[in-house]
């Protein structure tokens, strides 16, 4: 194969989404810094602190509602809430 035909090719544009859905933020309660709430792929509320690497599931009723009341929820352009929990 000659070097010319390899340069031809045009590059391919690639999107990056992310793998899982960011929801809102809400301060670690573990070290007190301002982290994210992402959803699994079962839409099971989760935080994952980058600063102590704390993993923290929300799966009962009373921890999703002690969330809701404490997560500040991401907003489209228009101001509404991207994501609403059940």
């Amino acid at each position: 194969m000659n070097q010319h035909e390899d340069n031809s090719k045009k590059p391919v544009l690639v999107n990056f989404e992310p793998a899982l859905r960011q929801i809102g933020t809400i301060d670690c309660p573990i070290c007190k810094t301002r982290t994210a709430v992402f959803l699994t792929k079962t839409n099971r509320p989760f935080l994952n602190c980058g600063f102590c690497s704390a993993r923290i599931f929300f799966n009962g009723r009373e921890s999703i509602r002690l969330l809701k009341r404490k997560m500040q929820p991401l907003e489209d352009s228009e101001g509404n809430p991207k994501f609403r929990l059940v």
